[in-house]
């Protein structure tokens, strides 16, 4: 049995804070650092446990020495925050020099293809004509319907509002019913429907691969990717071998969005990068004495409040926290909704895949404690191996493969227990309640995986558009390429479908 996903997208991790105004007489700035000796390492880990998320929020958790950390900075710490890396000896650069600018820029080309795409453009065109900066026109995609037409422009780097993501996908399954039906498995705290696509025939005797995306609204990549992959199923159904063998032996859920509430969050506020940057979901506030005061913040780490180890490890308790795992187990609509729709697929459920983004990590169970694993790790490991071997192969990545204690190693030593006020532990060596070692755990998924997708091209580009050879990537790697993960797929098969790649 073999499952291996590639992904292509330049993506950010960001860090999320309550409903913080922008001071609009400076500029937010986004800082990368490299620490290169220990001593500087362990400087910036107790910066990233005790600053205030105002002054600076980590993008990219310290983790090792020689390896890149992204902060952003307000405008009244950015003064202070270069003089500490110049003081201390630090290699670093402004990655992106103005940060609301940016926002506001991407937002607004969203906006105008949001526009178009509203309209759901049908009528054939010749090749896209559009006067954006470092793109050529080969590097400009678009999405197909059923006749070859244009249901929607796509422009690598742009992304869509929920409501334009839901219209194409019924659009997709209306006009192509024999392969795709829309599924909606509940709604959101504000009332959206959680929407995905089901590709394949359903019946009793095939295997069952979920992929889901967005479940942290600032992951934009993640939800891109999860896009493209529909595209790829959608335009090989006919002439693709591999497309048509997912088709033809596999029953494929994908929900592009799952956190719907906080991706239109991040999408709505141009003035805000701090908008831009929320992660978690948009429940109601919800208050704890931080031991400072009795602070209320909105929203819920939905990766977090899966039924897995629930709040035993890197987790929060304190609802200002980016990491608050919730009241309860499945105390979201949004979690509790998936895990319901898992659930119901229990015995035919094979492969679970989530996207993330952006540390090139490929990640399996367990990882709320080192060294523990799966009884079937083996298989597990190889998957991921495989996979990662093969990116390398075609991109010089250097993706690595793992449990998250194992390959993550925060050298943190935060104590949940008495975490601070201001400490934000995201990107913690171990955590739990986690969707995908729950769906290992609970429901016996062989292969279950969290896919944090490759960084940004040459520094922070993540406001512009990422359209580095991407036609050819996309079109050929943009989400699960390969699932063989049933006795019905014949070595023949299996291995005539390896070799496309």
């Amino acid at each position: 049995m073999l499952l291996w996903l590639v992904c292509t997208y330049l993506s950010l991790v960001t860090a999320s804070v309550d409903d913080a105004r922008l001071d609009d007489n400076g500029t937010f700035k986004v800082f990368r650092v490299v620490p290169t000796t220990e001593v500087q390492l362990q400087k910036m880990i107790t910066m990233f446990e005790t600053a205030k998320g105002d002054d600076a929020d980590f993008w990219h958790a310290p983790s090792v020495v020689n390896s890149t950390i992204d902060v952003m900075v307000s405008p009244s710490f950015t003064e202070k925050f270069s003089n500490f890396l110049k003081e201390h000896g630090y290699p670093f650069q402004i990655a992106i020099e103005d940060l609301k600018k940016k926002v506001h820029l991407l937002l607004l080309l969203s906006s105008g293809s949001n526009r178009i795409c509203s309209r759901m453009l049908i009528e054939k065109e010749g090749p896209i004509k559009m006067n954006v900066k470092g793109v050529s026109g080969k590097d400009m995609v678009r999405m197909h319907d059923d006749t070859g037409s244009f249901v929607c422009r796509l422009r690598m780097g742009e992304y869509y509002s929920y409501s334009t993501i839901v219209a194409w996908m019924k659009r997709i399954a209306d006009r192509m019913p024999q392969i795709a039906s829309v599924v909606d498995i509940g709604t959101s705290t504000e009332g959206r429907s959680i929407i995905g696509l089901r590709f394949g025939r359903d019946t009793p005797d095939k295997k069952i691969v979920v992929i889901d995306a967005g479940i942290h609204a600032r992951e934009w990549a993640a939800v891109h990717t999860g896009m493209y992959f529909i595209n790829t199923m959608v335009n090989g159904r006919e002439t693709d071998p591999k497309v048509q063998s997912y088709l033809e032996n596999l029953v494929i859920y994908i929900f592009p969005v799952l956190n719907p509430d906080g991706y239109e969050y991040t999408r709505n506020d141009r003035t805000n990068p701090r908008a831009r940057m929320w992660r978690k979901s948009r429940s109601a506030k919800a208050c704890a004495f931080d031991g400072i005061s009795n602070a209320c913040c909105q929203g819920v780490d939905l990766n977090r409040n899966f039924d897995f180890r629930f709040a035993e490890i890197g987790a929060s308790r304190y609802p200002c926290s980016e990491i608050y795992h919730g009241s309860k187990a499945f105390s979201e609509p949004e979690s509790r909704a998936f895990s319901n729709f898992l659930l119901g697929l229990k015995g035919r459920l094979e492969g679970y895949i989530t996207l993330h983004s952006y540390s090139q990590l490929w990640i399996y169970s367990y990882s709320h404690r080192k060294f523990t694993y799966a009884p079937d790790i083996d298989d597990t490991r190889r998957v991921a191996a495989k996979a990662v071997a093969e990116l390398g192969k075609m991109y010089g990545t250097k993706y690595r493969h793992g449990t998250g204690p194992e390959i993550i190693c925060m050298l943190s030593r935060y104590n949940h227990d008495h975490e601070s006020r201001y400490s934000s532990p995201i990107f913690a060596d171990a955590f739990s309640g986690g969707s995908t070692d729950w769906a290992k755990e609970k429901l016996k998924v062989k292969y279950s995986y969290t896919i944090e997708l490759r960084p940004a091209y040459e520094g922070v580009k993540v406001w512009q558009d990422t359209g580095y050879g991407a036609r050819k990537q996309t079109m050929l790697l943009s989400g699960l390429l390969l699932v063989c993960c049933s006795q019905q797929l014949t070595r023949s098969k299996v291995e005539a479908t390896a070799s496309y790649f």
